[in-house]
Formats: C-alpha cells, structure tokens, sequence
C-alpha cells in the first residue's frame, strides 16, 4: 500500500466527520467487547485498520470468526467473515441503536447481549438518539486517508522491536497506536514505556496530529528541541506533536518522508529523556 496524499480537506474541518466515526467504531467495537474473553488490558475491546480492505475492523467473534468493520468513506457497518462480505447496513439516516440492533441480528444473538464499550465519549446528537448523515464524505475519505498513513508509518517505525505491542486502534480516544515498554517486569504505572501514535482530533488538538509521549512523564523544563516541525505539547499530558497542518504545509510527495523523519526525532528524544 503506497501513501496517500493528504490536505485534500483541511485539517480543521474534518471535526463532524470524525464524530460521526468515532461513534459508530463504537458499534465495530461492541462485537469483541460484548462476546470475546474479556482481557485485563481491555485488548478484547479495540480494532486495527485492514489495509488490503481499508477499512476498520474489530475483533473476530466464534467459530466463524466474525467480525464487524466501519467502511469510512460510505459511513457503512460491515460484518466480515475472514476478508469477504457477509452484510453490510449504511448508518447514513439510522440511529446508533439501529446499527447496534441489526448488527446483534446478523451475528445471531440477543441484542441485549451486545454492548459497546463503557466509556466517555465526546457529545453529539448520535449519542442522544440522532441519525447519522449522509453529508461530509469527502471528510470521511480524507480521513481514511489518515488511518491509512498512520497505521503504515506506525508499524514501520516499530517493526523489529519486540518491546512494541502491536499497532491498534482504541475505541475511548479513536487513536491508533503502539507501545513501546521499556521495563518490561516493571508495574504498569512505574514502567518507563514509549507511546507512537496518531490521533483524528480530540480535545487537545481540533485536527489530526501523530504523538509520541514518554511515560513517567518528564520534566518540561528539560525538553530537548525536536525537528521536522514537532513541538512539545505540555498541557494535561506530555507528549512530542507532529499537527496535520505542519505536516501538509509539505509537499504531497514529501509527507511520508517528513512525518518518518519527526517521529524518529520525537522517538529518540523520548529514549534519552527515559534513559
């Protein structure tokens, strides 16, 4: 899969479009949530972006190994059987609790028993009983364009390093993203670790941006400079930000290139901090 260009739609008008994904990935998430062996880490819960598909998919469910996936482009709620078909539903004019009681039926089971995740989430007029709309595509596809990117660029820059989890995207914050842990025997809240990802906006940033954030978080006062257009961000949560508009103020056929190159900075900068 070859990057895909990205600034067709810019960066701070895509909030509506990725609400409306956000919301319904809780539906592809509900499956694994609802009817895989829960996990302590909450793995049960999140998805990953099928590049030979380019669609989002949660976990496969059975003996069929079923699962659901999220079509950004056409807003359209797909079960999968392995890589083919098996129903689809366009959530363009329905509600949440539609998609989550058709998606119960084609899996077979009591719609009571599928639930998505119990977490916070950003306000919107689904989440009080609102349709869906069929507006924003070229938002959408924008988007998928991001997902895309960033699940390639992750993996590659994590690829070979067996203290790395595998890529994922996580429901709660919409963000996909690797961990690298650097004291792998260590308490989960005492041990030094690497986060790599790549957010579509939240309440930080009104745009999409890639993250590297160090855990314990450091002393802001001892940041070191970082290239290639990342900044530190230090408000609520510690972090290197690479933001969407620096990273299309770059060539199209430069993006790859750039974003690899801040990361890497960022990653680097992130080990020494740590050391």
């Amino acid at each position: 899969m070859s990057w895909k260009s990205l600034g067709s739609v810019l960066p701070e008008t895509l909030s509506e479009a990725r609400l409306e994904l956000h919301w319904a990935t809780q539906l592809v998430s509900a499956v694994g949530t609802s009817l895989s062996p829960p996990q302590p880490d909450f793995s049960h819960t999140n998805c990953g972006w099928l590049k030979g598909l380019g669609v989002l998919a949660g976990r496969p469910v059975g003996e069929d190994a079923l699962r659901a996936a999220l079509v950004f482009e056409g807003l359209e709620l797909v079960l999968l059987d392995g890589n083919l078909e098996r129903a689809s539903l366009s959530l363009a004019g329905r509600t949440f609790e539609e998609g989550r009681v058709w998606l119960a039926g084609k899996l077979g089971v009591p719609s009571d028993q599928l639930r998505p995740p119990e977490h916070d989430m950003p306000a919107h007029p689904v989440g009080d009983g609102g349709v869906f709309s069929e507006a924003r595509a070229d938002g959408r596809i924008e988007l998928a364009a991001w997902f895309a990117n960033a699940t390639r660029l992750i993996e590659e820059l994590v690829a070979g390093d067996p203290a790395a989890s595998p890529v994922r995207c996580w429901p709660h914050h919409f963000d996909v993203g690797s961990l690298i842990a650097l004291d792998a025997d260590a308490e989960p809240e005492e041990a030094r670790s690497i986060g790599v990802g790549f957010s579509p906006g939240d309440g930080s940033y009104d745009q999409p941006y890639f993250y590297v954030n160090p855990w314990p978080y450091p002393d802001t006062a001892a940041l070191p400079a970082l290239e290639a257009g990342v900044e530190w961000h230090t408000t609520g949560w510690t972090g290197a930000v690479l933001t969407a508009d620096r990273l299309i103020s770059a060539p199209p056929e430069d993006q790859q290139a750039h974003a690899s190159r801040a990361l890497k900075s960022a990653i680097a900068a992130s080990r020494t901090l740590l050391a």
